[in-house]
């Protein structure tokens, strides 16, 4: 019953899984019929197998393959159907952010000629360096417009300078100034009393002021100047003299500033730091996990990550877990009354752990494997059909003397969006074959944002 109760929760568990990566990622795939197109490109660094295709900034479909052709990169990706591609759309590489993902966005055209399917649209390749000079040389171009402006204003060609109009104003805003003074020289006139008032508060203010000024009054604004000054010398002396260790090369900063080699280092570390930055940034993943049921086992599940440094060089971590392991054989000796009898056992391990490690590297269509394959060396191949969703799998590892290598046999399948389904049959050479029937997740790097920004 036990059993009955961890089996029911964990495919409870599954599909509330499946249910909220569907949520999450509705807008990569989703349901909808698509239409598939194809462009070429020099330069396909930062894009892989269902980087979203955009049109006026939002999803409209998804990378299906990308493969080397000569030189360039022929990408095949796939459209809504909804949405009208013209003959004379284009399409462009661009970033979000200046380190952030990549993605393709399609400008439809004005043309009223539709595309075909597995037409060819053509692309607008354009490095980020590229647009920012461009950029700048529109900027350079407004800037030297606006100083020919300025040129112009402040000295028009057959016309009066704007400066010598503001000397006009200047003098004739002097003139009104003396008037308005022998205005109000007429208005004071008679009212002495009031002025001799002003001149005794303004006698006190001057006392007041004598007194904050006296640097010998400790209570006084000069005082607390001095003070300040002093402070500000003692500073100004202290930072020369961090000015004259530095020029002879004291201190590590001295040394960075005054010799070649420790900046030559110090240019070294930073453009090794951008490269590390560079590679993590082209760094994708992909994690997969299968659950399923083996004609002889029992119960078999396996996860696995794979991680691509680049687009053709991969490695393959997993773990796999059975109800019942595989058969391993113990030899007994026994002796009784003199007679030694030896017996051959087989046993099986309960919930047994097989691990995988494995390099591999992708041609075309192929990926080549090799290295831990369920805890034992061994080899394995990959074929791939993007436009099918399916890869057919062989492996041979567990290489016994007198029966030969385990050879595994396996094809998967894209059923919906994220989920897939695996059918396996082990040791298809042998008398113990067994087959596996299995389903199980995948999430793609941009899967693993969507389920991770939805639930932080």
């Amino acid at each position: 019953m036990n059993e009955f109760k961890v089996g029911l929760l964990a495919i409870a568990t599954m599909v509330a899984v499946v249910i909220m990566s569907l949520k999450v990622t509705s807008n990569q795939s989703g349901f909808g019929q698509y239409v598939t197109f194809r462009t070429i490109v020099k330069d396909a660094s930062g894009i892989f197998p269902k980087t979203p295709i955009k049109v006026a900034g939002i999803n409209a479909g998804r990378i299906v393959s990308i493969e080397l052709q000569g030189n360039t990169a022929l990408i095949t990706f796939e459209i809504l159907k909804q949405i009208e591609v013209t003959k004379n759309s284009r399409l462009r590489i661009k970033s979000v952010g200046f380190l952030g993902d990549k993605y393709i966005e399609i400008f439809i055209g004005d043309s009223h000629e539709m595309l075909r399917k597995f037409d060819f649209i053509d692309s607008e390749e354009a490095a980020g360096l590229e647009n920012l000079i461009k950029d700048t040389s529109e900027v350079l171009a407004d800037v030297k417009s606006i100083v020919r402006s300025m040129k112009e204003s402040i000295a028009p060609t057959g016309e009066v300078s704007p400066l010598k109009k503001i000397l006009a104003d200047v003098a004739e805003l002097v003139a009104n100034t003396k008037e308005v003074t022998a205005s109000l020289k007429r208005v004071t006139t008679g009212s002495e009393d009031k002025i001799n008032a002003l001149m005794d508060n303004l006698e006190a203010f001057t006392a007041d002021l004598a007194y904050q000024v006296d640097k010998n009054n400790g209570d006084s604004a000069m005082a607390d100047v001095k003070q300040v000054l002093a402070n500000t010398k003692k500073i100004t002396s202290d930072m020369q003299s961090i000015v004259a260790d530095l020029k002879q090369g004291k201190g590590t900063l001295g040394k960075m500033l005054v010799e070649d080699e420790i900046a030559d280092q110090v240019k070294e570390t930073l453009s090794s730091v951008q490269k590390i930055v560079g590679k993590a940034d082209a760094l994708r993943t992909e994690l997969s996990i299968f659950s399923g049921v083996n004609s002889q086992s029992g119960g078999d599940t396996e996860a696995s990550l794979r991680i691509y440094p680049s687009p053709e060089r991969f490695y393959h971590l997993g773990i796999a877990s059975a109800e019942i392991g595989p058969d391993t054989e113990k030899t007994i000796v026994t002796t009784t009354n003199g007679v030694t009898v030896t017996e051959n056992r087989k046993e099986n391990a309960k919930n047994t752990l097989r691990f995988n490690a494995q390099i591999g590297r992708r041609i075309n269509d192929f990926d080549f494997r090799g290295g831990l394959i369920e805890s034992t060396g061994g080899l394995g191949v990959d074929y791939r059909i993007p436009s099918l969703g399916t890869k057919f799998s062989m492996d041979a590892f567990d290489y016994k003397k007198n029966v030969g290598p385990n050879l595994k046999v396996a094809v998967e399948t894209q059923i919906w969006n994220v989920f897939y389904g695996r059918a396996s049959f082990n040791d298809a050479v042998r008398s113990t074959r067994s087959a596996t029937v299995a389903g199980g997740l995948r999430f793609n790097d941009e899967d693993l944002k969507g389920l991770i920004g939805f639930f932080w």
